[in-house]
């Protein structure tokens, strides 16, 4: 093989690896923007999960508010025994 042709191959074999090199940072681009799209996806349910976690906590805060409002509106009940003996 002459020097030109072993020129022409290696050439060849460079255009190659710069289209290669081209597709990977294409990929490389395309992974990245996935990942921050990823990461606002999981702020996003971070923040859902944490607006219904305060809500959870509010709801179960005012039912134990209504619950012991409902027991403390339930009459103190005398012992009949202790009425007659006063």
């Amino acid at each position: 093989m002459d020097l030109s042709t072993e020129i022409n191959i290696l050439k060849d074999n460079i255009k190659e690896l710069q289209k290669q090199l081209a597709q990977a940072h294409q990929r490389i681009g395309e992974l990245v923007s996935e990942k921050s799209a990823s990461n606002e996806e999981v702020i996003k349910q971070k923040q859902f999960i944490q607006e219904l976690t305060g809500e959870l906590n509010r709801v179960n805060s005012e039912t134990e508010k209504k619950i012991q409002k409902q027991m403390d509106e339930i009459p103190d009940v005398l012992d009949s025994k202790q009425v007659l003996k006063g």
